[in-house]
């Protein structure tokens, strides 16, 4: 049986992650790394560097810097798992192992000496998080399922990059945005928590038709450093999907329309590379997400009355420092390693059980990578490891509209990923 503080908590646990676009650890709508394999390997600094078609999502101006067309292909298997309190305060439980695909291709074209085009379909975050056999209320009014939550988000993009001198180039790039998410939520309500209770928010999805990458960037004369800003647009998600309710285990209604907002905040990032010998060049770069305007997601409905209507969220501003290196003295390779200090968003009164660890995060990479066909292929590998934990959140928070309040206690987040990305040069 489930009390009333687990209840309260199972209202927010699945709600928090609504709309979000990774696999989320301290790092609300964000992952630290995405898909491209070589700037995986780097830490994700890339803003200063990239060179070819992923700038279209680290840095459209760096389309401008490219020695000639590609098509790339990435893929990015990841793996995770997110432990919590998540049977009521000061209880801990392990979450299922959860996989996801992460991936995309992208393609640069040179108009002129002056413009390039970028293009691409790539995946720009998801979640996934679940726990097994959740048993709510008692009897014959118990319900076993799962508290589970999927988001999914891809990207399409079109850019356009403007080479104004031998040393700097400008760039933009389109975005066009899907989001989907599927939830399931469990409580126990009535005398003594005694009738189960089962809400699912299901295929609840959102084109974004408007947001936008702005970029600039600088190459020195001999090419041994650079530096690079990017600019990522604030994005209003609003997702549409169904609603069901199922109460002592009675469905109470099924198919009812639901719609879900929150705010996918402006982002800006600058970073610095510089090539120390002729083998080895370091990179550092700072993200800073303005995750301070996401106070609370909402839901309504036109058909029913939804048991949460509005999430509180209160988050604060968050900060990814990155740190890499790359050594090219091995004949054909190129090796390279990096860290991440990802601050958190989300403070410990708000914590949630299937969202982000109110925690700082930890990410090492690592990847190698090696040119064939006399430098008409490029294949790219890495592999990463992230770890979030706090062992004492305090909780406590008043989480949603109902009531709810975040449970306290040992909450602990960890991913890997495998990296992947193939490139055809022409």
């Amino acid at each position: 049986m489930i009390n009333a503080a687990r209840r309260r908590s199972l209202l927010v646990v699945s709600s928090l992650a609504i709309v979000v676009s990774n696999q989320a650890l301290a790092s609300g709508y964000e992952k630290a790394t995405m898909w491209d394999a070589k700037y995986s390997a780097l830490a994700g600094a890339a803003t200063s560097s990239v060179g070819n078609s992923s700038a279209i999502f680290f840095n459209p101006a760096g389309l401008a810097f490219a020695d000639s067309n590609d098509f790339s292909l990435h893929v990015s298997p990841t793996f995770s798992r997110i432990d919590s309190p998540a049977n009521g305060s000061d209880t801990f439980t392990e979450g299922e192992d959860m996989f996801a695909m992460n991936g995309g291709f992208t393609g640069l074209y040179q108009l002129n000496e002056k413009f390039t085009l970028g293009y691409g379909i790539y995946g720009a975050g998801g979640s996934m998080s679940e726990y097994g056999d959740i048993t709510t209320g008692m009897g014959s009014f118990a319900q076993t399922g799962d508290l589970s939550t999927t988001i999914k988000i891809i990207e399409a993009g079109l850019a356009l990059a403007y080479r104004i001198n031998k040393n700097w180039s400008v760039g933009g790039t389109y975005r066009l945005t899907y989001a989907m998410a599927d939830i399931n939520m469990a409580s126990a309500t009535g005398p003594g928590d005694a009738v189960g209770v089962n809400v699912q928010y299901e295929e609840m999805d959102d084109w974004n038709t408007f947001g936008v990458r702005l970029g600039a960037m600088f190459r020195s004369d001999n090419d041994r450093w650079g530096w690079g800003i990017d600019y990522r647009s604030e994005v209003e998600a609003e997702a549409e999907g169904e609603a069901a309710l199922d109460v002592g285990g009675q469905n109470q209604y099924r198919g009812r329309d639901i719609t879900a907002k929150t705010t996918l905040p402006f982002q800006i990032s600058t970073g610095v590379d510089y090539q120390i010998t002729d083998d080895v060049t370091l990179f550092g770069e700072v993200t800073y997400s303005n995750y301070s305007t996401n106070k609370s997601i909402t839901f309504s409905s036109d058909d029913t009355n939804l048991p949460v209507n509005e999430v509180n969220q209160e988050w604060d501003d968050q900060y990814n420092y990155r740190v890499a290196v790359e050594y090219t003295g091995l004949e054909d390779w190129a090796l390279r390693g990096g860290y991440i200090y990802t601050t958190s968003i989300v403070p410990e009164e708000y914590a949630s059980p299937t969202f982000s660890t109110p925690s700082f995060a930890h990410t090492i990479t690592f990847g190698a990578g090696r040119s064939f066909m006399n430098g008409k292929v490029d294949l790219d590998l890495a592999g990463e490891y992230n770890i979030v934990e706090n062992d004492d959140v305090k909780g406590g928070a008043i989480v949603t509209d109902s009531g709810a309040v975040a449970p306290s206690g040992r909450y602990e987040s960890k991913a890997y990923a495998v990296h992947m990305s193939l490139r055809y040069y022409y």
